[in-house]
């Protein structure tokens, strides 16, 4: 069901987790997060690092728990598209940019 009739397009579920991700040297925090793509946010200059269409490698830090285990913390490891950003607010530190990437390939996992 697209959305013009009150519906949601989505492809899968998003989940609203805030995890720090790094990319190309840049530094955000993720948003939502699904099984197809994240939408984070991140604070920088370089507007062109993030354009529609780029291929970006990336890595989001996580942790998993599970009762009556200690937690343990995730790297998820993967290339994604950049599917669309937005300007979010422009101060002397730099642009905060909205950013969606939809995964290319499934993601590596790293427990630590």
């Amino acid at each position: 069901m697209s959305e013009m009739y009150g519906g949601d397009a989505r492809r899968s579920k998003r989940l609203d987790l805030a995890f720090p991700i790094m990319l190309n040297g840049h530094n955000g925090e993720t948003k939502t997060i699904s099984s197809t793509g994240v939408y984070f946010e991140v604070i920088t200059d370089d507007m062109e690092i993030f354009s529609p269409g780029r291929t970006i490698p990336f890595q989001i830090n996580a942790f998993a728990t599970t009762a009556g285990f200690d937690p343990r913390d995730l790297k998820l490891y993967g290339n994604g598209s950049i599917v669309r950003n937005d300007i979010k607010n422009i101060s002397s530190h730099g642009n905060r940019l909205g950013v969606a990437i939809e995964f290319k390939e499934k993601l590596d996992l790293q427990m630590v």
